[in-house]
């Protein structure tokens, strides 16, 4: 119910709930003001320019369709798998740390800090069987520390060792525990690694 969100204006990303890419869609409500970005001719009430596309419009409605249809029970199976994804990586990865409120959250997200590792590694590290991102797709390959998470409190540290994990509609237990176990072992092996390392230097500062 847009309207007892109180909002004046609302953007919608078709991909996010399996619409095609590359279609999306501005509720705007009546009396807000709103001018052209684009000028030419008059489609959509002369605000946007072009001839609209018709195919993916469909496909945008159908996906919110069946997206509201399916709501309530794909929100629980997704919140399952998150929390499923979130108790095998808090077995074995000690210090790990839940970013953002536990209950209050996304059902399909878990954000997430590994301790003693820069997330890029870690999922550099894992890339041939976990797909994902230090952080939205817009700001991923940036090299600042998110200044959501420096909203948040956390320091540089917790924030260098984030990554955004995510499920889906289709994504089934059998991945989530292939994941969780190919984010593990790359967390294990770099730290190792990170260990090794000053002992190794240790040993040739005696041998000299």
């Amino acid at each position: 119910d847009v309207d007892a969100l109180g909002v004046d204006l609302l953007t919608l990303a078709g991909h996010k709930f399996y619409a095609p890419k590359g279609i999306g869609a501005l509720y705007v409500r009546r009396g807000t003001p709103i001018a052209p970005i684009q000028f030419g001719a008059e489609q959509e009430r002369g605000l946007r320019p072009g001839t609209e596309n018709v195919p993916h419009i469909v496909g945008f409605g159908a996906a919110a369709r069946l997206a509201r249809e399916c709501l309530p029970q794909t929100t629980e199976k997704l919140a399952a798998l998150r929390d499923e994804l979130h108790r095998r990586l808090v077995a074995a990865v000690p210090g790990l740390l839940l970013n953002g409120h536990p209950e209050y959250r996304l059902p399909n997200t878990l954000h997430v800090s590994f301790p003693g590792v820069s997330g890029r590694d870690l999922l550099l590290a894992c890339a041939d069987t976990v797909a994902a991102s230090v952080g939205s797709a817009c700001h991923a390959h940036g090299d600042a520390v998110s200044g959501v998470l420096a909203a948040m409190g956390c320091d540089a540290t917790r924030a260098r060792g984030a990554v955004r994990l995510s499920v889906g509609r289709y994504t089934t237990e059998v991945e989530v525990e292939a994941a969780a176990g190919a984010l593990i072992n790359a967390w294990q092996s770099l730290t190792n690694q990170a260990l090794a390392v000053p002992a190794a230097a240790d040993n040739e500062e005696r041998i000299q």
